[in-house]
């Protein structure tokens, strides 16, 4: 559950970041909906998260097919979304850097957070292991 409310968070954050100080600074008009932005970016995320830990909890052996699978389909909806608002984007291209600084950073943190589920402890070698040997 604590792992929700970091993608919670850390949504908000970007979100807040993006709105109430990058557009101001760089004198951007808001003409791509930033709230729709970080609600498919950490929405996708919280999902892909979500079926990962499902499937490491209950499929380990395909639960990487299918953090990677899903992670194909976010990167269609991304592509789709961008073509949806390309002219916008094409008339101040830096919206669409900001995008992608936004999905990277979202990429980062489900990767920061998806690594350590998918480490298997080994069993730490004893004397009876090395003599079998």
């Amino acid at each position: 559950m604590k792992n929700y409310l970091h993608f919670f968070l850390i949504t908000i954050a970007a979100y807040a970041i993006h709105k109430y100080i990058l557009l101001p600074q760089l004198e951007l008009k808001d003409t791509v909906p930033v709230f729709f932005q970080h609600l498919l970016l950490g929405g996708l995320a919280l999902l892909i998260y979500a079926v990962g830990e499902f499937m490491i909890k209950n499929f380990f052996s395909i639960a990487g097919v299918a953090i990677l699978g899903f992670m194909v389909l976010k990167m269609i909806a991304l592509v789709i979304f961008v073509n949806t608002y390309d002219t916008e984007m094409e008339a101040q291209p830096a919206v669409k850097y900001i995008f992608i600084a936004c999905y990277f950073l979202y990429l980062i943190v489900l990767l920061l957070k998806i690594i350590p589920l998918l480490n298997i402890e080994l069993p730490k070698n004893t004397d009876e292991a090395l003599n079998n040997e």
